[in-house]
């Protein structure tokens, strides 16, 4: 009887096991899903802000002054200034209207990719579920990649 009673102890603990797994999977997703639905509420208004936390390449990083390094978007056009990586390199100023403004909202990853083009710049910004956003603008002058958030402006 104590064998049978070990043994059902046992299959019980390994149920209860697999079950918390289970649930810890469904609430990370579920943890982020009130940020996703803000952020991608944010995008479809074309009425936000990215603010750069961080600029950085394959090899170095610097902190940047997140009051003076954003890029807003405010319909159909945006505004703002990205700073380079090292003061040799030329910061890029965005400004102007937007051409072949893409979105794509991918909800079973809850990630957001936002593409879009301002004269010769092209801007890149991708959203993750924890709500932190990587910019990457690419032109003839400089490409810049930066870390940061998307925020109402």
């Amino acid at each position: 009887m104590k064998k049978y009673l070990f043994i059902l102890t046992l299959l019980f603990g390994f149920t209860a096991t697999n079950l918390s797994c289970a649930q810890s999977k469904t609430t990370q997703k579920e943890k982020f899903q009130s940020t996703y639905n803000e952020m991608k509420a944010l995008v479809q208004s074309k009425d936000y802000k990215f603010v750069g936390d961080f600029v950085y390449n394959n090899k170095k990083r610097e902190k940047l002054d997140s009051a003076t390094n954003n890029i807003a978007v405010n319909q159909s056009e945006v505004s703002g200034f990205a700073s380079a990586l090292y003061a040799k390199d030329e910061a890029i100023n965005v400004n102007g209207k937007i051409t072949n403004y893409n979105v794509n909202f991918d909800d079973d990853a809850q990630e957001i990719a936002i593409e879009f083009t301002v004269d010769d710049i092209k801007v890149y910004i991708d959203i993750k579920p924890n709500g932190n956003a990587f910019l990457a603008i690419k032109s003839s002058v400089n490409n810049i990649t930066q870390v940061g958030k998307v925020q109402s402006r």
